[in-house]
């Protein structure tokens, strides 16, 4: 008997990865240890809507995993047999592996991943192979060959009674981390090897799943586009096992997670993209495109002459050194049933490529200067997973793009400019020029009354040497905005750190000759005067995310991260949870 897991669905290929989705669900309910069909979970076409520039993720659960006695164990079996097949088995997990046949055709996994405790015992899935397997895993525990420390991962190929040909054992201690590397080194593996079909059998519950599934998403992600051999279809197809109490939970955790990761893939792609394309023109471009997706977005793009028009003097002080024009971006996700009169404002810094201008940067890792829109990318992606996920709330996005460069019309150390407050800024330091965009862009605002506002920015070298690229720098002005934020981080494995915001930094930003300079002129602190800077501009409810560490590695792999979407993400989910 080969048993395999039920495809009800695909959309197509995401864009230049070559990604494909597939949603895996099946429903049996368990009677005195019988199982009985009920159907599945959602027809093909509630469950597979085929939007554009959507990865994939296998978002469904293979129903009933882990419930506790004889009853359970049955559940166990029939879950994963009818996800990784078995070539006979016990009697005990015959009669539920059989009513799930018809629901499991045309699925075979290639490869099953499950677990091995850190004190050495089997999670259900392993123990249930184990079982069908004759004692397989148990004799090689007694040989030493399961593997040895919490991380460490095991491969069998072709297991005595499983149908699927390899089976992975990871060892990992069940906590998030643990599980989060357990998934990416499965996922890595099964990158290497070419499979496509992969069963993450590693944890159980909503939680785990929707852990896992981020994982694999964020594990998986490449960029290719500007190779040779570039658009070559990879497949990657994810199931999951989850309790039959928890489907509808465990189908929302997928759905969203679905739409994390296809924002999450748009920044990085973004922030990916080299500098002689990504110019603030085609940021434009590429927010007009993506409006055409969805029907509650609309997108309005201000070129040089209409943020003349609005007084942002700061904005275009920066941009007066470089042969491309500014853009100002300004999203609306407004749907019908938008739970908020006052919309969530986003704002990003999209500075495409930033050589530092007359305050040029050294030479070493300049090439890193096109994620200096990593701000403006995070608004872009946040937005496509707000749209994705359809979320009930009014939320508009503002991306103030430049380019900064240090030809004969640059800004120089020492001049004033305007910014759209009226309030005078003297450029100290042309490499700080975040916060001279930023500040137009957070008075623009002001306009719709917001409920909040979030800026989000790769400003300041010294929240580096701060948090690293662990935490993204938090700083507000108001204690719950701030207190929800971190908690979102926390919840969508998007950490931030709040810092602070005493009155006493912004006295560091004194100026002789304009209202504030652009930097304090010291060393102290860097991070927090740029926040203290942009303070100056809000009469709101704000929040600062300096994502400087956080939205770009150097190394393993190089690239954008994708990171504040997720934080974003969980945050609008949370206001309407």
């Amino acid at each position: 008997m080969r048993l395999e897991g039920l495809l009800v669905g695909q959309a197509p290929p995401y864009g230049h990865c070559g990604w494909l989705w597939r949603v895996v669900a099946a429903a049996v309910v368990f009677q005195r240890g019988k199982a009985v069909r009920r159907g599945v979970v959602a027809r093909q076409d509630e469950v597979c809507r085929a939007v554009r520039g959507v990865p994939p993720l296998a978002v469904g659960g293979v129903i009933h995993g882990l419930a506790r006695g004889e009853q359970g164990a049955v559940r166990v079996a029939a879950a994963v047999f009818a996800v990784v097949g078995v070539d006979g088995g016990g009697e005990v997990f015959a009669g539920a592996a059989g009513a799930v046949a018809e629901e499991a055709e045309g699925f075979a996994a290639e490869v099953v991943a499950v677990s091995l405790a850190a004190d050495g015992s089997f999670s259900p899935a392993l123990a249930v192979l184990d079982a069908a397997a004759d004692g397989f895993f148990a004799q090689q525990v007694e040989k030493g060959n399961l593997p040895p420390s919490n991380g460490a991962l095991r491969l069998f190929v072709d297991v005595p009674g499983i149908a699927a040909h390899r089976v992975a054992v990871v060892r990992h201690d069940g906590s998030e981390r643990a599980l989060e590397r357990a998934t990416a080194a499965v996922q890595q593996l099964a990158d290497e090897s070419g499979w496509t079909k992969v069963a993450l059998l590693l944890g159980s519950g909503v939680d785990a799943i929707a852990l896992m599934a981020r994982a694999a998403a964020h594990d998986a992600y490449r960029f290719d586009a500007f190779k040779s051999n570039a658009g070559k279809a990879r497949k990657h197809e994810w199931v999951f096992v989850c309790d039959k109490a928890e489907k509808k939970a465990a189908q929302a955790a997928l759905d969203l997670a679905r739409a994390w990761a296809a924002g999450s893939y748009f920044t990085r792609d973004l922030v990916n993209t080299p500098p002689n394309v990504c110019v603030p023109v085609w940021l434009g471009e590429q927010a007009k495109a993506m409006a055409k997706d969805y029907d509650a977005l609309t997108v309005k793009v201000l070129k040089k002459k209409d943020i003349e028009a609005l007084g942002m003097g700061a904005l275009l002080g920066v941009a007066q050194g470089s042969v491309n024009e500014p853009r100002f971006i300004i999203f609306e996700y407004r749907p019908e049933n938008a739970q908020n009169a006052k919309p969530l404002v986003l704002v990003g810094k999209g500075v495409t490529f930033d050589t530092g201008g007359i305050s040029i940067k050294p030479a070493g890792a300049m090439d890193e200067m096109k994620g200096d829109m990593g701000g403006a990318a995070a608004v872009f992606g946040a937005v496509k997973a707000l749209c994705e996920a359809e979320l009930p709330l009014y939320v508009v996005g503002l991306v103030a793009s430049v380019e900064n460069m240090p030809d004969g019309n640059a800004i120089r150390p020492g001049d004033i400019l305007k910014t759209m407050s009226g309030k005078t800024v003297e450029v100290l330091n042309t490499d700080a020029e975040g916060r001279l965009i930023l500040c137009d862009a957070l008075t623009y605002a002001t306009r719709y009354q917001p409920q909040a506002v979030i800026d989000m920015a790769t400003l300041t070298g010294a929240i580096v040497v701060a948090l690293g690229g662990v935490r993204s720098g938090l700083f507000s002005n108001d204690d719950a905005l701030a207190n929800a934020l971190l908690r979102a981080g926390e919840a969508a494995r998007d950490p931030a750190w709040r810092m602070p915001l005493d009155p006493e930094y912004r006295e560091m930003l004194r100026s002789p000759f304009a209202d504030i300079p652009n930097i304090s002129g010291v060393r102290d602190a860097g991070a927090v005067t740029a926040a203290a800077y942009l303070s100056e501009f809000v009469d709101y409810p704000w929040a600062h995310l300096d994502i400087a560490g956080s939205a770009f590695k150097s190394s393993g792999p190089k690239g954008g991260t994708g990171r504040p979407v997720g934080l974003l993400l969980e945050y609008f989910r949370a206001q309407v949870a």
